[in-house]
């Protein structure tokens, strides 16, 4: 991407969505509000105007392709097919079938960096009313990952994703993995947060006993998890080869010449790893699960 687009974005873009540390440098005109679903809104002078929203994949441009590691290979391909001499090479927007573009694998994977620290209580529900035996029962668990973002890529830069975040089993409070939804910016200082939850909210009726009070009571787990995970971004699509001489295919030379020729970067760079680039990211989760409820009728003393 060129470098001039990268300060644009940081300036109309970035600061919108960014960390603590970016959101402190938006200019005192500018009030920035996140709105539903995954765009993003702010307002400047009474002008309200949105921000891209966030996708699994962005467009690919010749600075993006460039970076790939492989990319040397993509012109090697183009050598050993049509020839040397001069060419031109663009990502053309001609045919909307032959773009090319770079996506956040899925699913990205978080892992643990070190222990889980954890406390457990058990918590009263009591009816939601006097001299009412209903409650509400909250269970199941909430996972909150708060994320920094401490590597970014070239390619790609500044744009604004979704992936698909696939979190550790935390054995102490006995869940399976997870998956949550993440939105992040492919630049640096920046932050983002991811939410799983499976929890659910029942109306119970406690059964009255004489002379007692009775309650709901439910344990509750409470965990603290570092973490960290990376981001991987894999290009696919076309590059095209424009010469200034039409000529054939080296395998073909009496077949039919052209000046313009495609190469589709998964078929040269097979291998992922060449054609990807990666975002890292740490930071922990903190997670709540609400576990084991009960009733429980206690003496109702009257001094």
């Amino acid at each position: 991407m060129p470098r001039w687009s990268f300060w644009m974005k940081l300036a109309d873009f970035l600061l919108l969505y960014s960390g603590s540390s970016s959101a402190a440098s938006v200019p005192p005109t500018r009030q920035c509000t996140p709105t539903n679903g995954d765009t993003l809104q702010y307002r400047e002078e009474g002008v309200v105007a949105r921000a891209p929203a966030a996708s699994p994949c962005s467009k690919l441009d010749l600075d993006d392709a460039q970076s790939l590691p492989g990319w040397s290979k993509l012109e090697q391909y183009a050598r050993e097919t049509w020839g040397d001499g001069d060419w031109t090479i663009t990502l053309t927007l001609l045919y909307k079938d032959k773009l090319a573009t770079m996506c956040v694998a899925d699913p990205v994977v978080v892992v643990m960096t070190g222990d889980s620290q954890c406390n457990e209580t058990r918590v009263d529900i009591p009816p939601e009313k006097k001299d009412s035996n209903h409650i509400k029962v909250d269970e199941g668990y909430t996972n909150t990952g708060n994320w920094n973002i401490t590597n970014v890529t070239t390619a790609a830069h500044a744009e604004f994703f979704k992936g698909n975040f696939q979190l550790p089993n935390i054995t102490q409070v006995k869940l399976d993995s997870l998956k949550a939804v993440g939105l992040f910016i492919n630049a640096p200082d920046n932050s983002f947060v991811t939410i799983a939850t499976n929890k659910t909210f029942k109306d119970t009726e406690l059964t009255p006993v004489p002379d007692k009070r009775c309650i709901g009571t439910i344990l509750n787990q409470q965990c603290i998890t570092p973490a960290q995970g990376r981001i991987q971004l894999v290009a696919t699509g076309y590059i095209w080869f424009n010469y200034k001489t039409k000529r054939a295919p080296l395998a073909n030379p009496k077949g039919g010449k052209h000046s313009r020729y495609t190469v589709k970067i998964e078929h040269v760079l097979k291998n992922a790893t060449d054609r990807s680039a990666w975002i890292d990211f740490n930071g922990y989760m903190n997670t709540s699960m609400r576990t084991d409820y009960f009733d429980e009728c206690r003496w109702n003393f009257k001094l």
